[in-house]
């Protein structure tokens, strides 16, 4: 969220709502935000070796991993 914000690509001021104590995003700061995070998700990236993969590839097989890891104790995790 620094980041979008820092890098201007959300404004404090028309993504944000402060009520209450806190800030929340609004509904215009939802949509680009989650715009942001696909984008980022869908960048390819080397994991372990020289093909690329979609960060949401990589994430879903640590998930695979740590499930595996969860039922068998036994068997080693490797984040």
């Amino acid at each position: 969220m620094l980041y979008l914000v820092n890098h201007r690509v959300m404004d404090v001021e028309s993504d944000f709502t402060f009520k209450s104590g806190g800030c929340y995003l609004n509904g215009n700061g939802r949509r680009k935000y989650l715009r942001a995070f696909i984008a980022r998700m869908e960048e390819e990236i080397k994991a372990g070796g020289e093909e690329l993969h979609p960060r949401w590839d990589l994430l879903m097989a640590q998930v695979k991993d740590y499930k595996k890891f969860i039922y068998n104790p036994k068997a080693l995790f490797q984040p």
